[in-house]
């Protein structure tokens, strides 16, 4: 067991096919200004793949990073975990890639070792984190004592991508920041980005959670949507994670298949949904802040929750906001973004169009293009940059919100709107 007296780091790294990053990721983890006191790492792939031959470069790969771990083992500066799942014998049941499952068993072989209050970071092995980026979890942590979890800003690589990947790249990219920024602006309780490789949470709120559920996709999305049904997660540190944008078939929705994609197929998977409907979130979220009487309330959660299960909800919770919470805990990040799935008949044609009116709105600025692809990437780039510190700013007043509002009931224990 680590020292109890403190938040200690403990750090959850998958690996497949990482060869090639993961020196310099392991030089990156002993050079942090705030060392983890224990990292764990699983090297891991399908059982079958030992026998494919087309999988032999990736496995051959696993088996020279395995190589590498057990080399710096023992001078390494901080405690190893290994975790060989790549070996012959030795690799997953599925058929399929599982970044979750590599995520969770480094986890598990973490909580022994840890206390309550200890921090689990994940780390991906191409993804570039800066010198102070756990002391600044750590610090963001300590300073926020209730704070369960943390979705970190990132930003995307594009330098070594082909114009047409950098498009895609940067298009992905606007569309996840879109998508926040427009949650931010309804002051919605599950306004994050939980990009695998930036996600950190307490060990607390994490066996609360019931640990990492095995999916083929989503497992941080579902994770941190668990998380904050415990307890309140940032969205902002002073740092920023910076992930590879290679393209990728190793998960099935995420930064790798987007950019395999074409731009059409990319605004069918990850549309830009109209402002009109998140507004009309906004209005649900304002209502139930303040009804009087249940039947006031009914006529508008209607709009996206089924009568009988709001009237299920009330039963359970007739204190007004025990309701509030339990309404939000229903109407989550998944039923978000069911309801705009249900409401927004996707057209790649009008795709465009909704980012173009977003922009004219928040930044007054006129975008002169009529499709994505007539944009430079320069253009785009600056697009992306603008929005990016648009969202970081919206993030730190929320922080800020928090750091002042550290004794309101209201906001650590019951999910609302901020």
């Amino acid at each position: 067991m680590l020292n109890p007296n403190d938040k200690n780091i403990l750090v959850a790294i998958p690996l497949m096919n990482e060869f090639e990053n993961i020196s310099t990721l392991m030089e990156c983890l002993a050079d942090q200004k705030l060392r983890a006191k224990v990292i764990a790492l699983c090297v891991n792939q399908p059982k079958h793949w030992s026998d494919s031959p087309d999988k032999k470069e990736i496995v051959c790969n696993n088996i020279k990073t395995l190589n590498y771990l057990n080399q710096i083992s023992t001078s390494y500066p901080i405690k190893l975990i290994i975790l060989d799942h790549a070996s012959t014998g030795k690799g997953f049941a599925s058929k399929i890639p599982s970044v979750g499952l590599a995520r969770k068993l480094c986890i598990d072989a973490l909580l022994p070792l840890a206390n309550d209050d200890d921090i689990i970071v994940n780390i991906d092995a191409d993804t570039y984190y800066p010198s102070n980026y756990l002391n600044s979890l750590y610090n963001i942590y300590k300073q926020l004592p209730l704070l369960q979890g943390i979705c970190a800003p990132y930003y995307h690589k594009i330098n070594n991508l082909s114009s047409n990947q950098a498009l895609l790249m940067l298009r992905y990219e606007i569309f996840l920041r879109y998508y926040t920024i427009q949650l931010l602006l309804i002051k919605s309780p599950y306004a994050y980005m939980p990009i695998g490789s930036a996600i950190s949470f307490t060990v607390r709120a994490y066996k609360k959670s019931g640990r990492f559920k095995i999916r083929d996709a989503g497992e941080d999305f579902y994770t941190m949507q668990k998380i904050r049904k415990i307890g309140m997660v940032s969205g902002w540190s002073d740092t920023n994670v910076y992930p590879s944008a290679r393209s990728s078939d190793r998960v099935v929705f995420g930064t790798g298949p987007a950019i395999n994609l074409t731009l059409r197929e990319q605004s069918k998977k990850y549309p830009f949904y109209p402002t009109q409907l998140f507004e009309a979130i906004r209005d649900i979220y304002q209502s139930i802040e303040h009804f009087d009487m249940i039947d006031d309330i009914v006529n508008h959660l209607e709009k996206i929750i089924p009568r009988e299960i709001i009237t299920k909800i009330h039963n359970n919770n007739p204190k007004k906001h025990r309701f509030i919470h339990a309404i939000h805990e229903y109407f989550d990040a998944f039923h978000i973004i069911k309801y705009l799935n249900k409401n927004y008949k996707v057209d790649p044609e009008k795709d465009f169009e909704h980012f173009k009116k977003f922009i004219k709105i928040n930044f007054n600025k006129e975008i002169k293009y009529d499709k994505w692809e007539q944009i430079p990437i320069d253009e785009l780039n600056t697009i992306r940059d603008q929005l990016y510190k648009f969202e970081l700013n919206l993030q730190k007043s929320k922080y800020n919100y928090l750091i002042n509002n550290q004794n309101n009931d209201k906001i650590w224990k019951y999910l609302s709107t901020w």
